[in-house]
């Protein structure tokens, strides 16, 4: 990343005078917490600019087995759970409280969009991560604190999504009679939709991997095609109409995947520096990164190995990289924007 992690002495110079002295538990945490956000501004620098500004900070509640540290909380978050500052230096504010809940694990961006206004997340995007060791025990493949950062970075960019107040808005209204679990359920359930389905990602796929711009164009008509055809079948068949829902699913989660996979390049490239937090013995010096090659995580982009619309919304992201379009200032700001609108207008003006 471009800012460099602070060290464990400059944390100490800066922090608040009731930072733990003796309790390695907690350094480590606050050094997670810290490797968090620098982890976000090189996001912002790096991948999608705006992500760090503070109009779209948003508090990261961190769980362990006995307590919850809240970073930059609202005052709502410190009155309801009588929560206590903890830590803070120039850019952070850490309060410490008791477990707010008795869920097992998080790893999700949580908002209450119904009539619950006492709730702490109500109409406001909160952070929610289980701490790596209880990630470590719930996956037992994410056994590394770097690893563990990609998946919170890809839920934090949900809560920059949604703090997006006219995105918020809209989503609120669009999602509110159909949940991400019954577009999966289509897709397992019919055997038709996950042929058409898989049979537009390998026409992204090709897209990506084609450098003639006659081709492209044809591929993108094939592929908004085979995508019409496909919702047409649903509604026939099912009398659900998916359009709008598919493509908000597909632009939040493909999105969001965009990032954690660009984290896994930066990693891949040795950006950080290898000794960021050095008294966690679950921080593995980017390990796990340094062979990673793109078309051996194929969770990444294949439809049939993933959620689907995590796939084409990733892979169409980064056919409108490979296209130069500049649909990062636009999403989320154009609140009913979404991938595939953008790959029609490229279509349209060809």
């Amino acid at each position: 990343m471009n800012k460099v992690v602070y060290s464990i002495l400059l944390f100490l110079l800066i922090s608040c005078s009731n930072k733990p002295e003796n309790d390695d538990k907690e350094k480590i945490i606050l050094e997670r917490i810290e490797y968090i956000y620098n982890l976000r501004d090189l996001i912002n620098d790096s991948i999608w600019n705006g992500v760090s500004d503070i109009d779209f900070d948003l508090p990261l509640i961190y769980y362990t087995d006995t307590a919850c540290y809240i970073t930059n909380p609202t005052e709502k978050i410190i009155a309801l759970f009588q929560a206590n500052l903890f830590f803070k230096n120039e850019n952070l504010k850490i309060y410490k409280t008791y477990l707010i809940d008795e869920f097992p694990f998080h790893m999700e961006t949580s908002i209450e969009f119904g009539n619950d206004t006492i709730s702490y997340n109500f109409q406001s995007p909160v952070m929610n991560c289980s701490s790596v060791e209880i990630t470590k025990q719930t996956i037992p493949d994410v056994n590394s604190t770097e690893l563990w950062s990609t998946m919170v970075l890809h839920e934090y960019f949900h809560g920059f999504q949604f703090k997006h107040l006219p995105y918020q808005t809209y989503i609120k209204s669009a999602i509110s009679n159909f949940s991400q679990d019954s577009l999966k359920s289509i897709y397992k359930s019919n055997d038709w939709f996950q042929e058409s389905v898989d049979k537009e990602n390998i026409l992204l796929l090709k897209a990506l991997s084609s450098n003639n711009s006659e081709e492209i164009i044809q591929l993108i008509d094939s592929i908004l095609i085979t995508r019409d055809k496909r919702r047409n079948e649903t509604m026939t068949k099912l009398n659900i109409d998916i359009s709008e829902i598919e493509n908000i699913y597909e632009t939040m989660e493909g999105s969001a995947r965009y990032v954690e996979f660009s984290l896994y390049k930066l990693f891949a490239n040795g950006i950080m520096n290898s000794n960021d937090i050095k008294s966690d013995t679950l921080f593995k010096n980017y390990d796990y990164f340094k062979n990673f090659e793109l078309e051996n995580e194929e969770w990444l982009y294949l439809t049939e190995k993933t959620t689907y619309y995590y796939a084409t919304g990733f892979n169409t992201i980064r056919l409108l990289d490979k296209l130069n379009l500049e649909y990062k200032i636009r999403l989320f700001k154009e609140e009913k924007l979404t991938l595939e609108n953008i790959l029609e207008e490229y279509k349209n003006k060809r």
